[in-house]
């Protein structure tokens, strides 16, 4: 205990003074101690420089004394005060005495002779005493209770701090007249104040708070204010000294005055940094998942868990499987048939409650154009809005199994064809060239089984018959990287040697360069070349030169005759009447014929001649080195043509049959008639042409006019091609009559053209160019079209009766050689309105023989519709029994020829009687053809033919003057003879 010193004054005690003693003292203070009593307060007085101090009765009770008995003896004030509160104690005497005003009362504890310890507040001051004598004088007061609240409320307010630290709260209160705000540390701290009691302006306390912030909080103040109400919530952000910005969020209450001020508003602060941070790391994760989810290129879906239906679906799922979110959300998996396999669907939902999720499981879904996909699909729980969800995600992987199907199938594909291959395949390393893999084929071609290759080399085992093509190979695999059917000699462990064809390609077999080697064998293939080189020149059937030859030599020989002066001339020949034998008796032995035809051609000719083929029966004789006057070779040549015509028309014996073929031949001379091999080749064809117009079995020499008449042919061609678009032809009716009582029973269809400058021509001279130019087929078709509808107008004008009427068409081989002939004739008759029964087609031997069968088949199937057909110019052919007897004919048309000279020739008198015969004996009608004199049908008459045409009733006649005929016919009269043949046309075919 420290003791008063010369500097420092006693420390005051309390003596033993008698309180009578004591009252005297302050007899000028009566009344203010009486008040001080009952106020239970203490009045005390310090005489510092002597350390002596006067207590009121009060202060006596307050340090738990009698106050109404003396002390025994004195007692020091220090004694009174705790140990531990004394240095406190000590320190603020000190202040007071040294002058440091302080400005809180003196607070402690002092212990009671009963051990009890109360808390007194003294309160005191200096005060100038007499004579210069310190002295301090104050009041003293018991605030044990007052300490006790306080503590208590202090307690309450570290448990409130506590509680609202753990919570992460602060408080503040703002004395809203004064602008103070008090702030809790951990408020303080939260504003970028020292984590200590803030008390002070509230702008000080809201400093860190950004101005935009502050604005939003003073129109929530200011809406509370208007609204009168006393709840306030505002959230706003304080930016501290280190850069870190916090969010806060501040509730609070308006306390208001009588009159309804604002008088004070209290409130707790809580950070929600972490709770923004999170919000926006969520939304940041929602907004990344939603623009994940639209723009994923897999389909994803989220459907609800409870009922299973879709209530988002993304772009991607649309586009795959079809279905718009507007199709599909608010709807279920089944009720749309999106799982193709519903087990399948059933089984991988428990497995995906099991494990809490699906990883990359392959599932079959159809899309809602009905096709299936294969996905891998991964699922996942979540939560959307408090409901359950699972989100699956869709990887269509249709397509990369369909690749690696494909890709396994090729593999499959290559194995297969490396081992079935016929061809020789290999697999060798391509720097050490050993062999790593061979085929079957590679056995086949070299004779080395794998196992005695594989690890060796092709020049070890002497695969190739010459090393340098090997090196080429090897030169062209370095310079392009591959080679592609190179040619090479390979050779066989026999010894023997075979052409191949090599194609190399770079591979890699598990990490080593490889060549992929494919050998052909193509000896057969040049052995196959070499014979199709030689077809090209050649005729395949007798091994003669053909057309392409032949112009080679041609122009060869030209220019040597040229050159040396000399002459030589081509025969062109042509077989008489050879598809006759073709067709009667078949092309095997047709093609024996030519042969013959052949053999005797090059036994005749000397050497340096060339014979050749140019297809079918035509034949070619190149004469060369001929010497002399163009006279003088003109006779030479004739001569050789005529050995030849001669040796051909000589009797062959083939196969049993005993046959005589004679040639046509056209000669043109070399150079006179041409120095090119088409000039000289289209000469001698004229020529040949004029032989057989000239009765064939003839020889005939080029001239001149014969290139002019072949001028006039293809001039007589092109008006030909012009006449039917310009509407130039038209049909004449010739009549056919019954002679028993004159009666018009039919009429035949004849072509006549009027040339717009020629005037009317001769069918003998257009027919058979448009037979030889192919134009009959459209002209045909005319005439069949036209026929057919003249037919049907003269049924609807009642000029004919269909049952006793037949208009007979004639029919060209190349018509009835055309595949749809049937149906041709079947839409003539369809467009027409003609009954099939009224029409006859007029078909010659030539048409029969050709091909029998397919001629059979056309004529039932039309027959079958009621067509009916004629043997036109019968006895001018064959005539063969064995044919007519298989032909589903109705009628033979005896030709003029016969008809002619019935009454004059013997022997075309005995050719009808067996004609006639022929068809009675095959119950077929008869037609004599080309009557022109009453003596004629008279006899044919009496052989029992009695239907006739020709210019004894009528020459074939237009349209119009056939109808004044049919309807003098129908009148019962006899239409008038025309007065002279000679008059009219000569009849034509």
């Amino acid at each position: 205990m420290r003791r008063p010193s010369d500097s420092n004054p006693p420390i005051p005690h309390i003596p033993a003074l008698d309180p009578v003693a004591f009252e005297r003292s302050w007899q000028d203070a009566t009344s203010l101690l009486a008040a001080l009593n009952g106020a239970r307060l203490g009045a005390w007085s310090w005489d510092i420089d002597s350390g002596q101090v006067s207590w009121s009765r009060g202060a006596q009770a307050l340090f738990g004394l009698d106050p109404r008995q003396p002390l025994e003896q004195p007692l020091t004030y220090l004694d009174l005060i705790p140990e531990e509160d004394r240095e406190e104690v000590l320190r603020l005497f000190h202040d007071v005495l040294a002058g440091r005003p302080t400005e809180r009362a003196l607070r402690h504890r002092i212990r009671w002779p009963d051990g009890s310890l109360h808390w007194l507040e003294i309160n005191g001051s200096l005060q100038p005493g007499s004579e210069g004598r310190r002295r301090m004088v104050g009041v003293i007061r018991d605030v044990t209770v007052q300490r006790a609240q306080e503590q208590a409320l202090k307690d309450s307010q570290e448990r409130l701090d506590l509680a609202l630290e753990s919570a992460d709260l602060g408080t503040w209160d703002w004395h809203i007249p004064q602008g103070t705000l008090y702030g809790s540390a951990r408020a303080a701290m939260l504003h970028g104040l020292p984590r200590a009691p803030f008390e002070g302006d509230i702008r000080r306390f809201f400093d860190c708070v950004p101005a935009e912030d502050r604005r939003a909080m003073r129109r929530t103040y200011q809406n509370l204010l208007d609204g009168h109400r006393d709840e306030y919530q505002s959230t706003y952000r304080t930016r501290l000294g280190s850069g870190k910005v916090r969010y806060l969020e501040s509730t609070a209450k308006l306390y208001r005055d009588a009159d309804g001020q604002p008088l004070r508003m209290t409130g707790i602060l809580m950070d929600i940094t972490e709770r923004v941070r999170r919000e926006q790391r969520l939304a940041a994760s929602e907004q990344k998942f939603a623009t994940l989810f639209q723009a994923s290129p897999d389909p994803i879906c989220v459907s609800r868990i409870r009922d299973g239906l879709f209530i988002e679906i993304n772009p991607s799922f649309s586009d795959i499987f079809g279905w718009q979110a507007g199709d599909i959300v608010g709807r279920s998996a089944p009720d749309i048939g999106f799982w193709a396999d519903t087990e399948q669907r059933t089984r991988l939902f428990q497995q995906l409650l099991r494990d809490q999720g699906l990883d990359n499981v392959e599932a079959r879904f159809t899309t809602r154009d009905g096709r299936q996909l294969t996905c891998v699909v991964s699922s996942r729980f979540i939560r959307v809005e408090r409901q359950l969800c699972i989100t699956t995600t869709f990887r269509d992987i249709t397509d990369r199994q369909l690749a690696e199907a494909a890709l396994k199938a090729s593999q499959e594909k290559f194995a297969k064809a490396f081992h079935s291959s016929p061809d020789a395949i290999t697999i060798t390393e391509r720097e050490t060239g050993r062999y790593i893999e061979v085929n079957e084929g590679f056995t086949r071609l070299t004779g080395y089984h794998p196992d005695e290759v594989l690890g060796r080399t092709a020049g070890e085992m002497q695969i190739w018959a010459h090393p340098e093509q090997r090196d080429q190979m090897v030169d062209l695999i370095k310079r392009n990287g591959r080679v592609h059917h190179l040619e090479m000699l390979g050779q066989h462990r026999d010894g023997s040697r075979k052409m191949v064809e090599v194609s190399v390609e770079q591979i890699e077999l598990d990490g080593t360069p490889c060549l992929l080697l494919t050998a052909r064998d193509i000896s057969a293939l040049k052995d196959a070349q070499a014979q199709i080189q030689h077809l090209a020149y050649h005729d395949p059937l007798t091994n003669l030169p053909n057309r392409a030859l032949l112009t080679d030599r041609l122009t060869q020989q030209v220019a040597l005759l040229q050159r040396h002066h000399m002459r030589g001339a081509l025969l062109f020949l042509d077989l008489d009447h050879f598809k006759h034998i073709n067709d009667s008796l078949g092309h095997p032995l047709g093609d024996a014929v030519l042969k013959m035809v052949t053999a005797r051609l090059e036994a005749s000719v000397r050497l340096e001649d060339t014979v050749a083929r140019l297809g079918g029966d035509e034949f070619v004789v190149l004469l060369t080195g001929l010497e002399g006057k163009r006279s003088e070779v003109t006779r030479q040549v004739r001569s050789i043509a005529d050995e030849l015509r001669q040796l051909l028309a000589q009797p062959m014996l083939l196969d049993g049959h005993r046959l005589q073929v004679t040639p046509s031949i056209g000669i043109a001379l070399i150079p006179d008639h041409g120095t090119s091999p088409a000039d000289l080749l289209k000469r001698a064809d004229i020529a040949l042409y004029r032989a057989k117009d000239s009765g064939r079995n003839a020889i005939q020499l080029f001239r001149s006019t014969m290139q002019e008449a072949a001028s006039e042919r293809l001039r007589l061609e092109n008006d030909l091609r012009q006449a039917l678009v310009r509407g130039e032809f038209e049909l004449h009716y010739q009549p056919q009559v019954d002679a028993r009582d004159n009666r018009i029973i039919g009429a035949e269809a004849l072509l006549r053209w009027q040339h717009p400058n020629l005037g009317p021509q001769s069918p003998g001279s257009f027919i058979r160019v448009l037979e030889e130019s192919g134009l009959v087929l459209d002209v045909g078709a005319w005439v069949l079209d036209e026929a057919c509808r003249t037919g049907q107008r003269l049924l609807a004008d009642g000029l004919v009766d269909a049952d006793h009427f037949d208009l007979s068409v004639n029919i060209s081989p190349r018509q009835f050689r055309q595949s749809d002939f049937v149906e041709r004739v079947e839409r003539s008759l369809a467009s027409s309105g003609l009954p099939a029964h009224a029409l006859t087609l007029e078909i010659t031997e030539g048409i029969v023989i050709q091909n029998l069968d397919d001629t059979i088949g056309k004529m039932r199937r039309l027959k079958r519709l009621g067509v009916s057909f004629a043997m036109d110019d019968f006895g001018t052919g064959y005539s063969s029994l064995t044919y007519l007897k298989r032909l589903p004919v109705d009628a033979l048309k005896i030709d003029q020829s016969f008809v002619r000279d019935s009454t004059l020739d013997p022997n075309d008198a005995e050719i009808i009687r067996a004609i006639v015969a022929m068809a009675r004996s095959l119950d077929l009608e008869m037609v004599a053809e080309g009557v022109e004199r009453p003596e004629q049908l008279a006899f044919l008459e009496q052989q029992g033919c009695h239907l006739y045409q020709g210019y004894l009733f009528s020459k074939p006649v237009p349209l119009a003057e056939f109808r004044a005929l049919l309807t003098l016919s129908r009148q019962g009269e006899e239409a008038p003879c025309a007065s002279s043949p000679g008059q009219a046309l000569p009849p034509g075919p």
